[in-house]
């Protein structure tokens, strides 16, 4: 959870009219509500200041503090009319809670969760407020706070940035990727590897957030709504996205997929399905387009950077699923090679007696 990009925590999925008008009527009585949040968190000896995050269909970020320290927070607010609805996503929150907590532990290059809990719903609240909270609790989780953001902000700041550039954000991401392979560790697939979940604390220094539609173990469910990122969505999650079949094929080896076309943007400045939807305005066409791309695996956007390790590397991570790497620890070693050579090539470039060319500048993040 950042103050990055106002996307960060967004849910991407098709809102039901029912929802959108319950976020409508939410944002009529937008003061009264965050004043009843302020009110009820300061109970909880949490300090919230402002939104760092656009709302979602289930959850709120707001930055703040916890006993004298900087802090983003997550709450639950579902944006729902059917209370069993609520109910079900109030006990997927807890879970994400919790096992976010204990993966946080294991390694530090995962958003480090400082405490859950619910906090309670005062009983004297006005009614047209009262429809905003069907839980009647409002579980919350306090994290760390990025001090720059999530990794697309960074990168189109960089220039206004002293110590960033694009090899210092590799870094950051190689160790990020070092929490994703924790949480495969323990069977958890991420299912929303984007560079808004890529939380940059300083030059080189990066962490992997928001597991909010980690596919646990524990709970597999093909109930599960269609929750996901098309841009940086696998072929299998875009298939079932689509038919809603094959639900089974998305796993760990997706978010491989994922953190590859991640990779190649950092590296390229280029997103390899932009031309899918280009000149295409219609959001829901745009999504559908695009999605449909990706399920097919078009690959006419991957064009080559003339690093012939690094090419292999993505090709390798982004092939059909049966000969997909399937360990993103072996993939971040090469990454962090090429990584090495960037480093070397850069402190010869240095050296006007140096022949040896970079690869192109890159471009900021498609949009």
């Amino acid at each position: 959870m950042s103050e990055a990009s106002e996307d960060v925590h967004q849910d991407t999925s098709t809102a039901t009219p029912a929802t959108s008008e319950v976020l409508r009527r939410r944002l009529a009585h937008e003061a009264a509500f965050e004043a009843t949040l302020k009110e009820v968190f300061l109970a909880q000896q949490v300090q919230l200041v402002e939104p760092i995050a656009k709302a979602s269909k289930e959850t709120v970020v707001y930055g703040g503090f916890y006993h004298g320290e900087d802090v983003a927070v997550k709450i639950f607010v579902p944006a729902v009319d059917d209370l069993s609805d609520a109910i079900a996503a109030y006990g997927a929150f807890k879970v994400e809670c919790e096992k976010t907590m204990i993966l946080s532990r294991r390694s530090k290059a995962i958003l480090q969760v400082i405490e859950y809990g619910d906090a309670e719903i005062p009983k004297d609240l006005p009614q047209e407020l009262r429809e905003f909270f069907p839980v009647h609790l409002l579980p919350f989780m306090i994290t760390e706070r990025a001090r720059f953001g999530s990794l697309d902000r960074v990168f189109k700041g960089r220039r206004h940035l002293p110590g960033f550039d694009r090899i210092s954000l590799l870094d950051a991401l190689t160790r990020a990727t070092d929490g994703i392979k924790e949480a495969h560790d323990h069977q958890v697939a991420h299912r929303d590897i984007k560079p808004q979940n890529i939380l940059i604390f300083g030059p080189g220094q990066g962490k992997i957030a928001d597991f909010g539609i980690a596919r646990w173990r524990s709970r597999r469910s093909s109930k599960e709504a269609v929750l996901l990122t098309p841009k940086y969505s696998s072929p299998e999650q875009a298939f079932y996205a689509l038919t809603g079949e094959r639900e089974t094929l998305v796993d760990m080896r997706g978010d491989i997929y994922s953190w590859a076309i991640m990779v190649y943007e950092v590296v390229t400045g280029l997103h390899p399905f932009t031309w899918a939807i280009k000149g295409i305005k219609d959001p829901m066409v745009s999504q559908r387009t695009l999605l449909k791309a990706i399920a097919a695996n078009d690959r006419r956007g991957f064009l080559p950077t003339g690093d012939i390790t690094f090419d292999s590397l993505i090709f390798n991570c982004t092939c059909d699923l049966k000969h997909r790497v399937g360990d993103i620890a072996l993939a971040n070693k090469v990454l962090r090679q090429f990584v090495q050579r960037l480093k070397l090539q850069q402190s010869q470039d240095a050296d006007p007696l140096s022949a040896t060319q970079a690869l192109p500048p890159p471009r900021p993040f498609a949009r």
